[in-house]
């Protein structure tokens, strides 16, 4: 019989892991919605007689960063934390992280305008693997041979996902640089590539975040998305001038309706679910649950918008997300064998 709270030693607090499980399935569910909700914000237009959406995920990243800075403004009030926001000091690693997680996600939302909503999310869970990479280039970090073959499960499983890998019968087994292709998204090939950036970022940001434990989670998480904001910007301004000038101008009332929606699912209540959540589940708990997302944008992908993947694509998704659990599981195994050792894990992307 598994019990349903515990207690944390170091600070006597009760952990009630059936509502920290429940709050972060329902936060990783609202991120898991992004995908429908951008769609739903965005109109379309024709170019060249392909119908397409505009590419305005930057801007409503920019919103959902926003909402999301408000959120943790109003939990810090809340908490009575205002003197730590006043006088934490603002690191070179608190600006990068931030910034690297707004650009993300404005990639992110942008690439499930134009691709499959599967591939999106499952090329923005390639980050940790940018995030090794990275810390193995700069940190000198040693990364094991269990943990190199996961991260060259999420690669193949990458490779897999955007089509530069394909199989069929006529021509067999093909490797080349043609993104692949779909008569219902026109711009597949730039959504698969802004997926892929977003993952990209996402490391990036995975990797600033390994600075500065020392501050407060609440004061970090205001800043994260104040600067994830100026990110997000920064990929507007970027799209702005070289792929899609268009302005939230051409959003009907509609529209504005689903945008609304967007911020304060993806925003408030993804957020506000997910501090709960924190205070009842570990960090492993935590980053294992946050691929529910996933599945939830699988499910829509397939329901809402009768998307389907091909077998090779299905095959690199599950191993992306293997890939992404696997050395989280050896976490766990290792930390049941010392108690006493600390295990730090990436932030979910629930929590972008």
């Amino acid at each position: 019989m598994t019990t349903t709270t515990a207690v944390t030693p170091s600070t006597g607090h009760t952990m009630n892991k059936r509502l920290g499980f429940g709050a972060m399935i329902a936060s990783a569910t609202g991120m898991g919605l992004v995908g429908l909700l951008s769609r739903g914000a965005v109109p379309t237009h024709v170019i060249d007689g392909e119908t397409v959406k505009y590419v305005l995920g930057d801007f409503l990243a920019t919103g959902r960063m926003l909402t999301g800075a408000l959120g943790f403004l109003l939990i810090l009030l809340a908490t009575r934390k205002w003197q730590a926001l006043r006088t934490t000091r603002i690191s070179f690693s608190v600006v990068a992280g931030g910034l690297a997680i707004g650009m993300s996600l404005a990639l992110y939302v942008s690439s499930t305008l134009m691709t499959t909503i599967a591939n999106a999310v499952f090329l923005i869970y390639t980050g940790p693997l940018f995030s090794a990479i990275l810390a193995w280039i700069f940190l000198k970090e040693k990364i094991s041979l269990r943990n190199g073959l996961f991260l060259a499960m999420v690669f193949g499983g990458m490779l897999l996902t955007i089509g530069l890998v394909t199989y069929s019968p006529e021509n067999g087994l093909q490797v080349g640089l043609q993104l692949g292709t779909d008569p219902d998204y026109p711009l597949k090939a730039v959504g698969d590539l802004f997926a892929l950036a977003s993952g990209v970022f996402y490391g990036l940001a995975l990797f600033f975040y390994r600075y500065r434990g020392d501050m407060d989670s609440g004061v970090r998480g205001f800043w994260n998305f104040v600067f994830g904001a100026v990110g997000a910007l920064v990929i507007m301004a970027i799209r702005y001038n070289t792929l899609d000038p268009s302005t939230p101008s051409v959003m009907t009332r509609t529209n504005w309706v689903w945008a609304a929606a967007l911020f304060l699912i993806c925003g408030l209540f993804a957020i506000g679910f997910l501090v709960v959540a924190g205070k009842h589940l570990s960090a492993v708990e935590l980053s294992v649950v946050a691929y529910w997302e996933t599945v939830v944008a699988l499910v829509i992908g397939f329901l809402v918008f009768g998307e389907t993947m091909t077998p090779l694509a299905m095959l690199g998704g599950a191993m992306i997300v293997i890939g992404g659990i696997g050395p989280i599981a050896f976490m766990v195994k290792s930390r049941r064998k010392e108690p006493t050792a600390r295990v730090e894990l990436p932030e979910p992307v629930a929590s972008a």
